[in-house]
């Protein structure tokens, strides 16, 4: 409840901000890869009962940094605002975040190619890193539609060797799924 509230707040707040920027320029690369970097306290809503921050509330923080990016950008382009879908995610959890600890998210947008965008997000307590995670999305229009990157000026290929390992990866894990399985 308190991550839909929390919602609501940053989108109002986001949509006062871009109303005083102008619309309908051409993305920079500097501008699309700036990290977005928020602050939140862990409040009881988000403990789980380990008493530690459980794996899916981690998600809900990234949700909410990539769609302010996302908001922001569509904004100035003055193109309606687009979904998204998570294609692929990863996590590594380094520490525990524990109750009432402020934790810092940075999320970043570290690559896209014909079809996904890829992010990175840094998970920090007191400026120790706390986990690492890398999303993969397809942007999509309000109707469902699938758009390629470029409709946010992120023309060609921008890829790292982290994410082509990755993808490599994922492709691997499919293929030994189809190949490991039988029908029963």
């Amino acid at each position: 409840m308190n991550m839909l509230i929390r919602f609501f707040i940053m989108s109002s707040l986001l949509k006062q901000q871009l109303k005083q920027q102008s619309s309908s320029e051409r993305l920079s690369v500097e501008t699309l890869t700036a990290p977005i970097v928020r602050h939140y306290r862990i409040l009881p809503h988000d403990m789980g009962f380990r008493d530690h921050l459980p794996n899916y509330r981690y998600l809900s923080f990234i949700e909410l940094n990539v769609t302010r990016l996302l908001t922001s950008c569509c904004h100035q382009k003055g193109i309606k605002p687009l979904n998204w879908v998570i294609a692929m995610q990863e996590m590594v959890y380094l520490k525990e975040i524990k109750f009432l600890d402020k934790m810092m998210v940075n999320s970043q947008l570290v690559g896209w190619d014909k079809k996904y965008v890829y992010f990175e997000h840094r998970f920090f307590v007191k400026s120790q890193l706390m986990g690492v995670g890398m999303t993969k999305f397809v942007l999509k229009d309000k109707i469902g539609n699938k758009c390629t990157p470029d409709i946010l000026d992120m023309a060609g290929e921008q890829l790292t060797d982290v994410i082509n390992s990755w993808n490599k990866h994922q492709v691997a894990i499919k293929s030994a799924q189809s190949t490991n399985f039988t029908k029963v």
